[in-house]
Parts: structure tokens; sequence; C-alpha cells
């Protein structure tokens, strides 16, 4: 009979499974977090995790490259055994953790933070986590942060299962309409002569692989009657939206609302325009619907009869507005263009109209509106039957001049999130979310959304920039001010961000309060759909005056921070972005053998270091880029006959490279060489491995013999350098293999008598013996280990 401990763990595999997550590809939202999390917490590793039967995979990571951990090893395997969150100031006084090799070893974890995450049952089905090299302390107040990043994860596994489910039931009609919402956008080419177009404009004009076209052809694709209003506001370039006309090759007209901007630099000819698509799918939905009903029903009329019936006009209008009473009774109905409303004489309750629980929370939006006589917003839900779930996002505004013998109205202006989109931007516009980003770090965020035009901020960034909620209600508003605080045309940043559908960032300075110089961040990434059509765009802005004021403090004291690095490291090295060397201490240029007059500043760095390897050189300032510095890497310096370690860290523009000489690590052991001969004529497998407790060099073979080609059929020169994990785990049962573990950790000599699996159908006992040993040329502890293997 199976245990309650195997059952929970059995339904909880299944959940997990259920999800369909594991291996899956990198996701904005999961991404997003850890981004928040690690640079929130100022910790070296942030990652999204889920424990498998047998591994820990990582869903996003930040600090790190492996996909996943065996779970045998990972401190989340025992996170999820409980519900509250898993603090560990320093692993290395935990009495369980102080032996995990990944504690001793690579990456070397002090600090732990876990979170579990749980699953819509309440299953422990991962964890959110935070690492660090270092011990620190973790407060409340970061575990309550955590806590809360761990529950926006929830949030989308519960988004994903309805997300999945609901994906399923739309038809391909609905996802033809879907494809069509979005934003596009152009550009003219220095010359002016060609214009770049977005691969939504691409697909709008029936484009195939064309990103570039001649100007002239694209100024022509407005009708005549609208070509001559199109070229004049274009030269206004004022980002004011106008709408036109254009026939495609087939002969159909579709309208275009566009805005041009310029770059806003003297001399710049450039011109950029965003460009939205304006279609009525709803229209071809109701002609299908009536035609489908009955022969004998007349072709309803959409401008007149629409608005005889409130409940139809509200299922098939995008966007429109409604006329409401004190009571929500819908009095008068228009188009999204129209300037006169049709009064209604049968008036529909529009809280009828609603889901039940969105009614109440209506009510209470209305009620609070009328009263402080104040434009509100509220978010509800249709309550159609044999309908998909519609989201309306509702601006309701008091009607004036009213009077004491007249009761208070509101007009409301709504647009509707339809289908696939409606959860998923229920959740973007939460404010509480964006709200939770100022409250980290700081960070003053918003959130642009393409189809509605609603922007939202955080109270923090209000707070940043100095205006209150009232006087930053808009994309253009929020774009003039960054301009004026960053001296460029922030308008012409967003159409790349979403034309290049990639995140952009930016750095400036600006005058404060007291003419006090301040120094700002902001970054800005755009919200893709599963189509690949852009739906927002969200940010952060960082007041980042005091980090830049540290920075100027560090180097004017810059000759103690080098005598600091000088007593710490065998060399330090400064360059710039372009790589030409900046600044060489002394113990690098007595190292590298560089005489101190001969020495040019802007000399390249190849030219200091001649073997640099390019590539991998290259590769490493990647990584620097996207976290902040690299791992060590080993290079061999011909002209000085020396191997050397270097470590890649960002600093200001430019970069700063530790080196250390580890010319006798790389040296063999001469203990090693002398025992060689002897140990070539054993019969048995001979391994020499470094101490892993006792070194932060990665953990590998240093020496095996002959008669390990023999025994694991492969060449002994592969493995050299390599960890021996592979060789032994998995291969000798359970409980020897943590003997041997033990053994290792504890320093102490073991005999294991035990079966070697040399592969699934061939088993053969063997003994194992580890001993360990001092290497006296290096004065570094080693490992023994020898096989003996007793054929059948």
């Amino acid at each position: 009979m199976s245990s309650p401990k195997e059952i929970n763990e059995a339904v909880r595999l299944t959940e997990l499974y259920q999800l369909d997550i594991l291996d899956t590809e990198k996701e904005e939202y999961f991404e997003a977090l850890v981004d928040l999390g690690l640079s929130a917490f100022n910790c070296a590793f942030c990652f999204i995790a889920f424990v498998d039967s047998d591994r820990l995979w990582f869903k996003a990571k930040r600090g790190f490259e492996v996909k996943e951990v065996p779970r045998d090893l990972s401190i989340c395997s025992h996170t999820i055994q409980h519900d509250q969150p898993h603090v560990i100031n320093d692993c290395l006084e935990h009495p369980v953790f102080k032996t995990n090799p990944l504690v001793l070893g690579s990456p070397w974890i002090r600090a732990y933070l876990g979170i579990p995450i749980r699953s819509v049952n309440s299953n422990n089905i991962g964890t959110f986590c935070l690492l660090d090299n270092t011990a620190r302390t973790w407060t409340k107040s970061e575990v309550s942060v955590a806590i809360a990043l761990a529950k926006l994860v929830e949030h989308s596994l519960v988004e994903r299962a309805l997300k999945a489910k609901e994906s399923n039931e739309l038809n391909s009609k609905q996802q033809h309409n879907y494809n069509n919402q979005g934003l596009g956008s152009w550009k003219n080419t220095d010359h002016g002569g060609l214009i770049e177009l977005s691969p939504s404009m691409e697909k709008w004009l029936n484009l195939s692989q064309t990103r570039v076209v001649q100007a002239s052809w694209f100024h022509n694709l407005p009708i005549d009657e609208d070509r001559e209003m199109v070229e004049k506001a274009r030269l206004k370039r004022d980002g004011n939206a106008f709408v036109y006309r254009v026939r495609l090759p087939s002969g159909d007209i579709v309208r275009f609302e566009e805005q041009v901007y310029d770059s806003g630099n003297a001399g710049d000819t450039r011109l950029f325009g965003l460009v939205k698509k304006i279609s009525e799918p709803a229209l071809e939905a109701l002609h299908q619907e009536v035609s489908n009903d009955s022969d004998s029903l007349s072709r309803m009329e959409p401008h007149l009869d629409l608005k005889k019936f409130p409940k139809s006009f509200l299922r098939e209008t995008v966007k429109g507005r409604l006329a409401l009473d004190h009571q929500g009774l819908i009095t008068g109905l228009a188009s999204a263009g129209d300037e006169e409303f049709t009064k209604i004489k049968l008036k529909e309750s529009f809280i009828d109209l609603l889901y039940g629980e969105d009614q109440e929370t209506f009510s209470k939006i209305l009620n609070q509106c009328l009263k402080s006589n104040l434009p509100s917003e509220a978010w509800v839900r249709l309550n159609f039957q044999d309908e998909n779930s519609t989201w309306l996002r509702m601006e309701l505004c008091p009607k004036k001049g009213f009077t004491a013998f007249k009761k208070p109205s509101v007009i409301a202006n709504f647009t509707a999130m339809i289908n696939k989109s409606s959860s998923v931007q229920k959740s973007i516009f939460d404010e509480s979310l964006l709200n939770l980003t100022g409250t980290l770090a700081k960070v003053g965020g918003w959130y642009y959304h393409l189809e509605s035009g609603s922007l939202k901020t955080t109270e923090m960034l209000r707070e940043v920039l100095g205006y209150n909620k009232d006087s930053l209600n808009s994309i253009f508003h929020l774009s003039s001010i960054l301009s004026r605080l960053s001296g460029r045309n922030i308008a012409v940043l967003f159409i790349e961000c979403i034309n290049n559908r990639k995140p952009a960032s930016l750095e400036f300075e600006a005058l404060g309060q007291h003419e006090k110089k301040k120094w700002f961040r902001m970054m800005i990434r755009p919200s893709i759909s599963d189509e690949g059509v852009p739906m927002g765009l969200y940010g952060s802005i960082v007041d980042i005056s005091e980090t830049r004021r540290v920075e100027q403090s560090l180097e004017k004291n810059l000759l103690t921070y080098n005598l600091i690095v000088d007593n710490l490291t065998d060399g330090l090295v400064e360059i710039d972005s372009s790589l030409n060397v900046s600044f060489v201490n002394r113990n690098a240029k007595s190292l590298l053998q560089k005489d101190k007059e001969l020495f040019v500043h802007a000399m390249p760095l190849n030219e200091l270091i001649p073997d640099l390897d390019k590539n991998q050189f290259a590769s490493l300032l990647e990584t620097v880029n996207q976290v902040g510095f690299s791992k060590s890497v080993e290079q061999f310096v011909g002209f000085i006959k020396r191997w050397i370690s270097l470590r890649v860290f960002k600093s200001g523009t430019g970069y700063t490279i530790l080196i250390k000489d580890i010319t006798k690590r790389k040296n063999q052991s001469s203990d090693l060489y002398m025992l060689n001969s002897a140990i070539e004529q054993i019969r048995e497998v001979i391994m020499v491995t470094n101490d892993i407790r006792n070194t932060k060099d990665p953990f590998g073979l240093l020496y095996v013999n002959s008669a390990f080609e023999t025994f694991v059929g492969q060449g002994r020169d592969k493995w050299l350098g390599r960890n021996p994990y592979h060789l032994i785990h998995g291969r000798i049962p359970t409980r020897h293999y943590r003997q041997l573990l033990v053994g290792f950790l504890s320093h102490q000599k073991i005999l294991v008598k035990t079966e070697y699996e040399i592969n699934p159908d061939n088993k053969v006992p063997c003994d194992i013996l580890i001993s360990p040993f001092l290497d006296t040329a290096r004065n570094a502890p080693c490992f023994l280990i020898v096989f003996r293997v007793f054929e059948n």
C-alpha cells in the first residue's frame, strides 16, 4: 500500500504536469518578475522554478545559465515540504545544507529565501527564490515582498489554465478579428526616398516580406479625397491623430488612424508614424448572426436599429458611448464618433446586463462618481448567454449642468476587451500590480494600453516626476514630461520600441528643485500578444541620483580604492565600451611586464594581452551586460608564459577586469608525476581529484591512469578537468553513493563494497576506495579514488 506521503507527491506531480509548463520557452511575465526581484533585493540570483520528480527546472532565472539541477541537491525540494517561507541567512551554518555541493561549490550559495508556489488545489509545485553569495539577514519586509511576488506567479498559473481552456473554445473567426487588433508604424530613411514599415503595416497593405518601400508609392496610398489632408497632417508632425482611407490592390478600402512625429533633433529629417487600423468586425458578426436566425427577418441597419436595442448595441460595438441616469438606466446611445445621443424610450438597466459579482462594484463606482462629481473608471463584464465573457472598460464622466429639479446622470465611454485578451488585460490594468512595482526599490511604473488609450501610473511614478494623477492621464502628457527631462523626443522612442518589438532603456540627467542635478534611468518594454501583435507599453523610471553621487564619490577616492584592489588581486585593468584600456594598476603592469613609461592609456586591450581569445571575451561581455559580472575565465598568456584568470565587472560606461595569477594551480602536482610510472602498472582504475570542500576552483579530475580508458571506454584526456559526478551517480546504489559523498565532504577515508553499472545490462561487483591526501607541490588537499573491479 502506498504511504500518504507517496500519494500526496503523485497528486502534486499530476497537477504540475497538467499545467504543461515544464520545458517551455521563456515568457515575458515570468522574466519581468525575476528582473524585478533581482533589482529590488540587490542579490546575486533570482529564479522561478518547478520541482519535478527528479529535478528542479527553472522557468525564469537570473545570475546563472543552467536549466535544471538534480532534485536531491536543491534546497527548494525542502522548501515545498512546508507552506511557510524558507529563510536561511547563512547556509554554512545550517545543519542540513552546510555540506550541500551547491553551497560548498559553484554557485556558492550563502543566503537563501524561498517562497513555495501553490497550485489551484493548494499543492506546492514550485518556488520563487532569491539567493546571494554572501551571508545576509532577510528582513520581514523583504520576506513580505517576496511572498507578494510568489502570489503573482500563482495568479499567472490560474490565468494560464483559464487561457488554455479559453483558447480551445475560440473559433477561427474570432481569432481573425483579434489578429486585426494592434498597432503599426512607419519611418522614412535619412534621405527620405524610402519608407520602412512595421510587420503589422506589411500585413495590412498585403505585402510579403517587404519591409522597405518607395516613399512616393507610400504617400500615394490614401485615396484622392484624403491625400491632400494626409500630406498636410504629416507635415505638421505634431502627434495629433488624423483618419484617412486607403484602397488596397484587392479594391477594398480600409481606414487608418495615424499620428506623426519627428525625432526632435536639429537637422534630422526623419519622420515616425504611429498607425492604427480601424476595423469593424462587429458589423460582419451582426450580419452573420441575423442571417442565420431566419430568412423572414429583415436585415438590421447598424446605424439605426442598434440604437433601438441597447443590449445588442453593447454586444456588437467595440467602442461606444452611452448615457446613464442616477439609477444606472440607459437613457441614450451614441457610436464612437457621434456627438448626438439617440434617446431610449424603453430604458434598460445597464446594471442588470452585468455579471452578478460585478453589479455591486459598478453601483458603488457610479454612486461615488455622482457624489464626487469627478470622472471615474470601472471594469465590468457583460452577462450574455452562450457568449464568452466580454470585459468593458468604462470611463464615467458626470454630466454637467444638472439642477436640484433634474436628477444627475453620467456619460459613459466604453471599450470592449473581447475574449482571449479579457482576463490578461484585466490583470495588467490592476493597479495593485503596478503599485507593487512602485514599492520595490522606489521604481515608478506605468502601463499604456494601445487599443483603449488608457494610461495607468503608480504613485511612485507621480512622486518621481512631481505630478498628480489628474494631470498625468495621457501617453502624450507623459511623453512631453519625459522629453523635457531627457532632452530627447520620447514619443519617437515609444514608436521604435513598438516597431522593433524590443525593450529600450535610457539614462539621463536633469535639473531638479533648487537647480540640484538629478539622474534618472528609464526602461520601456512592449507587451506582445501570442500572435506577435503589440498590445501596449509598460515602463519604469527610477531616480538614480544617489547612486551617481556615490559613483562620483568613489571616483574621487580612486587612489584609496586602487590600494585596496592591489592587495586583493594580482592585477586590475579598466577598459571603456570600445575595449580600449583606460587604466592599469601597478600589479597588472608587473604581471603583464608592461613598462610604466611605455604604457599608453588609449591602447587596445588586445595589445595589452595579445593572446586574448576575442570570441570568448565577447561572449563574456554579453553576460556582463545582462547581470553585471562574469564568471572566471582562464587564459594562457604566451609572452609571459603564465596562466591568468580573468573576471569582468560592469563599471560606469566601461568594464573592470580583475586578474589572478593561477600558474601554480595549472601546473600538475610533482607527486603525481613521481607516482605516474608505478600507477600505470596497476590494473585498478586510479583517479585523483581536487578537494571539493577547500577550493574555489572547479571540481574535477586532476589525473586518471590507463586502466580508466578500458573501464570507461573513453579517452582519459577527455575527462581531465571534468567533474567525476557522472562516473558514479546513477551507476551505484543510492545508499553507497551517499556514503561516498559523506567521505568527500567530511574529508575521511572510506571503502564501499558495491555494484557498478557498466551499462544497463552489465553490473559488476567492485570496491571503491576514497582517501584524502596532501599535494605537497601545491600545498593543496586532494582525493585518491580507486576502483577495484571483480570479474564475474
